[in-house]
């Protein structure tokens, strides 16, 4: 169709990119790939070309000079990055390169916001939205001092998550002590890293998580909405979601209502996803964060029946939208392999293993009408596998 010949960028690979180029291609939508190194989403039908541009998600420089050549020969078109340190660089260039691209992305400033913790969590306290008791510690003088106040277990988490898990693969460290606490905030610190400390909320992470996703428009109006509750995650306690549900709206009003308020107060623009955790003490709900894009998992919402990812991008091109609310409830999106691992690692019985993958309409890379990715991925397994087994490191 004519409308969607104003191509999309999808800056990222992973299960982000590969849902965002399959939510726009199946449209008839032109979808080009920029990632660092060789991914499985460049084996998508629906990705027309991919760009392999070494260190592009990390040099806001590099990303700059892509936009600007590719500008000047193809025309540009709507740009989709899939990490917050895309989203970061990307909000920085934006004003540069408005005249080339549409950029659903609010200002520096708000990406900034969001993207730093500390800056998030004051903000938070700042509009009073509930989040789990953090500290910020300035130095190791510091760390000791919050150590014997803050109750535990702790989570040691980065203020910049991006960097933090490019350099240690992991969201964050688990302390059930303090002498644990210490340990990990000057590992962090020697690495060059800012850590804060988040008492953390009892129970296994997975099952008090419930996530809302959606799209604002330039005038920071909620065009629609999405809401899911995350059933598995790998690893169990901090890892990303492999098993992941949706649910009503309704469910969690409350936490839409305070994320619809917060956002509008920041002038909001673009698609975004915000976790909350609820405490099994009180059933209080408390906020975990807000990214500045569409979720790892959004292929989950227009297998519902509402793509958040085309409602952006023809929002972006001027075309005219309606509000989107409805979808199908209880249908679950999973990442097979990690989705397995977590189940192990929990000790789940093979009966309500196989019962909880009632219902799964939507996997990570597996899909009917765009194989080869999902081939890849697990070739890449298995030679990762062989490796392990070669060099006696597997477990």
């Amino acid at each position: 169709m004519d409308r969607f010949r104003v191509p999309a960028y999808v800056l990222g690979g992973g299960t982000n990119g590969l849902g965002v180029v399959r939510n726009l291609g199946r449209h008839g939508v032109l979808v080009y790939c920029v990632v660092e190194r060789h991914e499985q989403v460049e084996y998508s039908k629906f990705c027309r070309k991919c760009y392999i541009v070494p260190n592009i998600e990390k040099s806001g420089a590099i990303l700059r000079k892509f936009l600007h050549d590719v500008g000047r020969r193809a025309g540009g078109g709507v740009l989709f990055p899939t990490s917050d340190l895309f989203s970061l660089n990307l909000s920085e260039l934006k004003e540069e390169v408005e005249d080339d691209y549409h950029v659903p992305l609010p200002s520096y400033e708000v990406v900034k916001k969001l993207v730093d913790k500390k800056e998030f969590y004051q903000s938070l306290s700042e509009f009073g939205v509930p989040y789990p008791i953090t500290q910020f510690p300035e130095s190791l003088e510091d760390a000791r001092r919050i150590s014997k106040e803050i109750g535990y277990p702790v989570f040691v988490k980065p203020i910049r998550s991006q960097e933090f898990q490019l350099r240690f693969k992991k969201k964050g460290f688990f302390a059930n002590t303090a002498s644990e606490l210490i340990r990990y905030y000057a590992f962090a610190t020697e690495s060059d890293c800012k850590v804060m400390f988040q008492q953390v909320i009892p129970g296994l992470a997975a099952k008090n998580v419930y996530g809302i996703e959606g799209y604002f428009d330039q005038a920071s109006e909620f065009k629609a909405i999405f809401a899911h509750i995350r059933l598995r995650g790998w690893p169990p306690i901090f890892g990303n979601t492999c098993l992941r549900e949706s649910i009503p709206v309704s469910d969690i009003s409350a936490q839409v209502e305070v994320t619809r308020n917060y956002l509008r107060h920041l002038s909001y623009h673009g698609l975004m996803e915000a976790e909350w955790k609820r405490d099994p003490r009180d059933g209080s709900f408390k906020l975990l964060e807000i990214n500045p894009r569409q979720s790892m998992q959004n292929a989950l919402p227009s297998r519902c029946g509402i793509n958040l990812i085309l409602i952006a991008y023809l929002d972006a091109i001027d075309e005219k939208i309606k509000d989107s609310y409805g979808y199908e409830k209880g249908i679950k999106w999973a990442n097979f392999l990690q989705d397995l691992a977590s189940a192990m690692e929990t000790r789940m019985t093979f009966r309500e293993y196989v019962s909880s993958l009632r219902n799964i309409r939507e996997w990570s890379y597996l899909a009917s009408d765009d194989v080869s990715p999902w081939l890849i991925s697990n070739l890449e397994t298995a030679k990762e596998v062989v490796a392990r087994i070669r060099t006696g490191t597997l477990t």
